[in-house]
């Protein structure tokens, strides 16, 4: 005979409801009795069904997590093995999904209101507008950012101090010699702005702190292309693009640790060398960053996800969190792509 949520709370010597609370974990219970549970729901082979939990809670038990940018992307996977790893154990599924454009994200909160069945969204890496709040706020439902442009927006976040990052790319380069030193970025659009894109508008700013003015301190971007592109194609147009300055810098950071490395490559076939004529800093710390050797800063979209996470429970739970919005500093990770990294090894 299966055993039922009663022959639980018998050989545990607690109420069901008891069991049912220690076993969705969205209620405090004590570590001692959720034990007792969760060993006799063990020694009965008993799991709780989350059908029956959500309608005895009125919960979905069901988060969803929405990224800029494809799941199996370095930063997105890392973030939902975090959110994966706090959320799960304590009852819930997580529903991913991900928008690549403006469009893709005012066509998805259009429809959320009526489809989106969950108790709470995660948004990474990419700035709610306000007809985006305006669909989401008719949920009514907890909204945590992870690395998003507006860390103020939404009821959580957690992010990667961007400012600090930025001033510490700039002030290594500048303390190397550096007097003309690059962003580099792939497609900026007008109309969505990601993390990614922050970056460039806080580097300029941190430039102008260092004495650096435009001419020293250039964006280099793409124009909008409507066609697959592929990295090497991009990274030899940007790189078109540096070689053809009148003011040449002799120093780049670039948006991502993929795209630093693929720009890399394209200065060397260009006959540039790479730390001794061009310094490059990269962003994220990626696995591909040390098999690279490619001076960058740190994050850690893993903990993040898990940080997410905490805060989404706490949030369900009812809990005031003491710091809803949370930056993380970013750490440079001294390589061989820049001049002093060289010259220390």
């Amino acid at each position: 005979m299966k055993p039922t949520i009663a022959d639980v709370a018998q050989l545990a010597g607690v109420s069901q409801a008891t069991v049912s609370r220690a076993l969705r974990g969205v209620d405090s219970v004590t570590p001692t009795t959720r034990q007792k549970v969760l060993q006799a729901a063990e020694q009965l082979h008993f799991t709780l069904s989350k059908h029956a939990s959500s309608l005895a809670s009125g919960k979905n038990m069901r988060v969803m997590l929405l990224t800029s940018g494809k799941l199996n992307q370095w930063f997105n996977a890392n973030v939902l093995q975090g959110i994966y790893d706090v959320l799960n154990p304590a009852g819930y599924d997580i529903a991913p999904s991900y928008i690549i454009t403006q469009q893709d994200a005012i066509d998805f909160f259009r429809h959320f209101p009526n489809v989106g069945n969950v108790d709470a969204m995660i948004i990474a890496s990419f700035q709610v507008d306000n007809q985006m709040r305006a669909y989401l706020q008719q949920t009514d439902i907890p909204v945590i950012g992870v690395d998003i442009p507006a860390q103020s927006y939404g009821n959580a976040s957690i992010g990667i101090d961007n400012v600090d990052g930025m001033r510490k790319a700039v002030q290594l380069l500048r303390s190397l010699g550096h007097s003309t030193i690059g962003f580099v970025t792939d497609y900026m659009p007008a109309d969505m702005v990601y993390s990614t894109v922050e970056r460039a508008h806080i580097f300029e700013q941190v430039a102008q702190e260092y004495g650096l003015d435009q001419r020293h301190a250039p964006i280099i971007s793409l124009s909008e292309y409507d066609h697959f592109t592929s990295n090497e194609q991009i990274a030899n147009e940007l790189v078109s693009r540096i070689l053809g300055l009148e003011q040449r810098p002799t120093a780049l950071c670039v948006q991502t640790d993929a795209s630093a490395i693929a720009v890399i490559k394209a200065l060397r076939n260009q006959g540039i060398r790479v730390p001794e004529d061009m310094s490059v800093v990269g962003f994220d710390d990626a696995d591909i960053a040390d098999i690279a050797d490619l001076t960058t800063l740190r994050q850690d979209p893993y903990a993040m996800g898990v940080i997410a996470a905490k805060k989404t429970l706490d949030l369900l739970h009812g809990v005031e969190l003491e710091h809803p919005h949370e930056l993380l500093p970013a750490r440079i990770i001294l390589r061989s792509t820049t001049q002093l990294a060289k010259d220390l090894a």
